[in-house]
This record gives structure tokens, C-alpha cells and sequence, in this order.
């Protein structure tokens, strides 16, 4: 999948991650806060902050370590809030880290990381782009 938009919603006061299928029609809506919609935003357009933002951070740590990202998974939703994995690998050694899905996808958008999407976690939430049924009440 791919960060197809990031869409407000309500009076300003919600942002929407809009998760896109490369190939096909679904799409996964996720309810981020303003400054995790920021942060997604900053790194999706590289822009270049003069001190580095958390998710910055976490990169720069990451190359001092050997290690790099090399995709994130959503993996679950449960009661309306979705779980992630971070995937970093360092030495031939892969890391599977817990996290937000916004933080995760906040760290991928500065690296292009894949992003994948677990089936079940999209019949639960996508959304078809041609009938806009939203699936259950989500929140990252």
C-alpha cells in the first residue's frame, strides 16, 4: 500500500491517513492526531526541520546503530485502535518493533518504506474508493 493523502476531517479538529492499495481499490482510513499528521506530512514532502522532529530522530539513531527500515506492517485492529510493526534491519538480522502505526508510518514516508497492510485488518476498515463505506470507528 501507499500514503495515497492525509485528509481532515470534522472541523479540523481529526486527520485521516489514507492508505491506498497499489493494485486495486481498497483504501484504509486512520485517525491520527494534528501533530502526528504533521510529522507524516514533513517527512512525505522532505522537508528539513533546523532541529530534528522525533520520527527524524529515531532515523539518526537508527544509521548510528547499522540499521535501517526496511517496511512496516499494520498488522491488527482491535476495539478500534490499530497495531503496527516497524521492520529494521541491522546486520542480516531483522527486528520486528512494536508502534503506532502513525510513528511507523511517520518513520517510513522519510525512507520510502514498503507498506503493508494485513488482509484481515483491511476487511475490517477499507474501504472500496467507488462505494466510500467506511468500516468501523478507528483510531492510530
Amino acid at each position: 500500500m501507499r500514503l495515497d493523502d492525509i485528509a481532515v476531517s470534522g472541523e479540523g479538529k481529526q486527520f485521516l491517513l489514507l492508505l491506498r492499495e497499489e493494485e486495486g481499490e481498497r483504501v484504509l482510513p486512520i485517525v491520527v492526531d494534528p501533530l502526528q499528521a504533521l510529522s507524516i506530512a514533513a517527512g512525505r514532502s522532505g522537508e528539513t526541520p533546523e532541529r530534528p522532529m522525533t520520527h527524524d530522530f529515531i532515523l539518526s539513531l537508527l544509521e548510528v546503530l547499522g540499521a535501517k527500515v526496511e517496511e512496516v506492517h499494520v498488522t491488527d485492529l482491535q476495539d478500534g485502535t490499530f497495531y503496527a510493526l516497524l521492520v529494521v534491519e541491522r546486520g542480516g538480522v531483522r527486528f520486528d518493533v512494536d508502534a503506532r502505526p502513525s510513528d511507523a508510518l511517520a518513520v517510513a514516508v522519510r525512507v520510502d518504506a514498503p507498506i503493508l497492510v494485513a488482509e484481515e485488518v483491511l476487511e475490517k476498515s477499507g474501504l472500496e474508493d467507488d462505494t466510500h463505506e467506511v468500516g468501523e470507528g478507528v483510531e492510530a
